[in-house]
């Protein structure tokens, strides 16, 4: 019989993982926020910090830490039909960058402010919700949060 060394096998560190779901439910601008809530309804607040961000800017640097892998939640108008998800790039969100002043900072502009410092996250997923017309038909968001639900699964497990 072999001989034990007394030493348990070091497992490595669980994943932290932050869900960041960003808009803003007083301006219709609520994809993220409502992504956020599904995920919470499906019980992955178990799995990752699950939080609602309302038009964060450059307070968004804050929830990034290199230790933490992070989903990014937004709403999106890249002229697909309303309610189609799409993982996008940090290259292609910074790419839409217009940075014209300090003072209205979006999420590309905050991204590559970010990049600048040094301070994205090793892991970064993006999760664009094409949002349609705010006054249009709004039956395909039971079906675009089960997307994104389905796609975040993906990332965790």
């Amino acid at each position: 019989m072999g001989r034990s060394s007394g030493t348990m096998p070091v497992r490595p560190p669980a994943q932290r993982w932050r869900i960041l779901g960003v808009g803003s439910p007083a301006a219709g601008d609520d994809l993220g926020w409502a992504a956020i809530e599904r995920l919470r309804d499906a019980g992955l607040d178990r799995r990752a910090e699950l939080e609602a961000l309302d038009r964060p800017g450059p307070a968004l640097i804050d929830r990034f830490e290199p230790s933490t892998n992070v989903i990014l939640i937004d709403a999106i108008q890249a002229g697909l039909p309303p309610g189609s998800v799409r993982e996008l790039s940090v290259d292609e969100v910074i790419a839409r960058a217009r940075v014209a002043s300090t003072h209205d900072l979006g999420l590309a502009e905050t991204l590559l402010l970010a990049r600048a410092l040094g301070v994205l996250p090793a892991r970064l997923h993006l999760i664009g919700i094409e949002a349609g017309a705010a006054n249009g038909d709004r039956g395909w968001r039971a079906k675009a949060l089960r997307d994104v639900l389905d796609r975040v699964r993906v990332l965790l497990f």
